[in-house]
């Protein structure tokens, strides 16, 4: 991922928040009120939570978790921003023009960026970090320290890592037959979709100095640490492999299990909190 298109997005997301909220943290509504965008609460395709055309955002009406929905609003007003930015625009275009479905995962991963800061600005998220040490508890903490969603904690504790390490999301279920990622053939997918549901990430986030991530429903093997968390129903850490085919490297693996999710933290270089003090 290019980190000038990441830190491009953040200014885009920091002066609308200037020039529109009333806060540092703004709501949904006073954003779209000085965007000039529309809302629509509807049914959506496929099972899409949200979407974002000619300046309406969609809204899947059927989402019921509150902290996942107004993630997804801020989602949607990325789209938005990024696409009337013209130089950022075809800066993506010309980054991924010869990635095979390169365009829409990177747009998605930037409008992930975009969404967690509206909610948990960097500059804040950092003071926090370094009052309370870096680790895999802060997500949950920091999630309720900023009444926000540890889908935006999650994706900012990546975006302010002071090391090279990736954060995931992952939930147990079965994975839908027509979505398939980097690490899964198409016949594995339907033979897991159609016969047991599977640990596998929903969300995934690198730090600024490492270059890959884990793709949206790559799965997790049932003998891996964050999967023994999820089991447990507890906190682990030690050596583990990252679960990406032909990425062999192992590194310091954080994962703890809070209400049926595990998060986690892969290290690929030592965190500046090595003694991982609790937060609770």
């Amino acid at each position: 991922m290019n980190n000038k298109m990441k830190r491009h997005v953040i200014e885009l997301v920091r002066n609308v928040v200037n020039e529109y909220a009333s806060t540092t943290i703004p709501t949904f509504d006073e954003i779209c009120s000085g965007l000039e965008l529309k809302v629509v609460e509807d049914l959506l395709p496929n099972g899409k939570e949200g979407m974002y055309a000619k300046k309406i955002i969609f809204i899947d009406s059927r989402m019921k978790n509150e902290e996942r929905k107004r993630f997804t609003q801020f989602h949607e007003v990325t789209h938005y921003l990024i696409e009337r930015d013209g130089d950022l625009f075809s800066e993506l275009h010309e980054y991924t023009v010869n990635q095979e479905h390169g365009f829409k995962k990177t747009l998605e991963t930037l409008c992930n960026v975009g969404a967690a800061e509206f909610l948990m600005p960097s500059k804040e998220f950092i003071k926090l970090y370094n009052e309370k040490g870096f680790n895999v508890q802060l997500i949950p903490f920091a999630a309720k320290h900023f009444r926000s969603s540890t889908i935006a904690a999650t994706i900012q504790l990546a975006q302010v890592a002071p090391n090279r390490c990736i954060a995931v999301i992952c939930e147990k279920g079965l994975i839908p037959n027509n979505k398939t990622s980097s690490n899964t053939s198409l016949l594995a997918t339907e033979n897991q979709s159609r016969y047991k549901p599977k640990l596998h990430v929903v969300y995934s986030a690198s730090s600024p100095s490492a270059n890959r991530w884990l793709a949206k429903y790559t799965v997790i093997p049932d003998d891996h640490i964050v999967n023994q968390a999820y089991s447990k129903f507890t906190m682990l850490e030690g050596e583990s492999e990252i679960p990406f085919p032909g990425w062999k490297e192992r590194c310091t693996c954080e994962a703890l299990y809070k209400r049926n999710r595990v998060y986690a933290l892969f290290h690929l270089t030592p965190p500046p909190n090595p003694n991982q003090m609790s937060l609770i």
